[in-house]
């Protein structure tokens, strides 16, 4: 006995023959798309191959060391960085190189090399994830900068010549005349210890006005530190304590840059401050007020100094930071001069203006130390 095998209806045969073409259509498709997304893989391969490479050479091409940095590891890196900085690898999470020390003006180290200290410049640009650290060898352009500053001063120290011989003049004269009483004979005892004060005072006051001098025509600061810009106010401040309370002057003080870290010549930034301060206690009548204020951004500390005095006289602002410029019988002129010396060793900025409710308003910035 057989076994009968059933055939398919001709109408189902028919449904599944058009299903297995479309279906072979669809993979014949699929089999197209797969090979044109594959070259195009290929072609994006190679043109991402063809960039680095671009990339590369145009880092190279660069004279300052360029650090690019994704998700915080780096990712290129020219020869001048791997000159800079031996030993850096693709990959590794980028940190400020711990023989780098923070110098005085923002993103500004010190490295030191066979060839002397070199004062490097490490600016970073920073955009989502990706960054750009840009470090420059500023050295020799510092050095150009102090060249031409020591300039500017001996320009006006040459200027100042003949204030010079007048400021030392007097003072001079003075003590060469107690000097004479001195030697006169038969001098009562007592008056010869009043005109040995009174040379001995002469000689302080030409002593202070030699290092005013010297003080004005120095270079850059020598030996810096990192020090918050509050303290250094509040030191100032502190060294006046004294004039303040024999003229009756309130100060009003108003710290507010708490978090700003600065790096300067601690003694010749403080006697900056002093000045500016001095000169705004000496200008108040007794019972007045002078407002202290700080504040800081991530760029740079700031600090103004009001008072309500006569204010600056309009002849004299123009040339208030020159050497000897006072209307005080008593002041030296030099003073501001220093202070305004001291501020731009450091790359600061230091500005006086009037106030239009009457009184002087100083101001004075410093760079702020960022990290990299």
């Amino acid at each position: 006995m057989s076994k009968t095998t059933k055939a398919t209806p001709p109408a189902q045969a028919s449904e599944l023959a058009g299903a297995f073409e479309l279906f072979v259509e669809a993979s014949q498709a699929l089999e197209l798309q797969y090979a044109a997304l594959s070259r195009k893989v290929e072609d994006l391969s190679a043109d991402l191959v063809q960039a680095n490479d671009r990339l590369n050479v145009l880092l190279n091409a660069l004279p300052a060391a360029v650090v690019l940095i994704e998700n915080d590891k780096i990712s290129h890196f020219n020869q001048a960085a791997n000159a800079l900085i031996p030993g850096m690898q693709t990959g590794a999470v980028w940190s400020t190189p711990a023989n780098w020390k923070p110098g005085h003006g923002p993103d500004e180290f010190h490295l030191s090399a066979s060839s002397g200290v070199r004062t490097l410049q490490a600016q970073r640009v920073q955009e989502g994830l990706r960054s750009v650290i840009q470090i420059q060898d500023i050295t020799a352009n510092l050095r150009t900068l102090e060249d031409s500053e020591r300039v500017d001063r001996l320009a006006a120290m040459g200027k100042m010549s003949a204030g010079i011989a007048h400021q030392l003049r007097t003072p001079l004269s003075t003590a060469l005349l107690y000097a004479s009483h001195l030697c006169s004979p038969g001098l009562e005892t007592q008056d010869r210890v009043n005109f040995a004060q009174k040379l001995q005072n002469q000689l302080i006051h030409l002593e202070k006005m030699a290092g005013e001098m010297l003080q004005f025509v120095r270079a850059r600061p020598q030996k810096t530190q990192i020090i918050a810009l509050d303290e250094l106010v509040r030191e100032a401040m502190q060294t006046l304590e004294g004039l303040r309370l024999a003229k009756n002057i309130h100060i009003q003080a108003d710290l507010q840059a708490t978090d700003c870290m600065v790096s300067v010549e601690r003694p010749s930034v403080v006697s900056a401050l002093v000045a500016i301060l001095e000169n705004a206690i000496q200008c108040s009548s007794s019972g007045q007020t002078v407002q202290v204020q700080t504040s800081a951004d991530h760029l740079r500390g700031q600090m103004t100094i009001e008072d309500n005095g006569p204010g600056i006289a309009e002849d004299m602002l123009p040339r208030l930071f020159e050497p000897f410029a006072t209307n005080r019988v008593t002041g030296t002129g030099l003073g501001l001069a220093i202070a305004q010396n001291a501020i731009r060793s450091h790359r600061g900025e230091i500005h006086a203006q009037n106030k239009a409710e009457g009184g002087a308003l100083f101001t004075v910035a410093l760079p702020s130390m960022a990290n990299l």
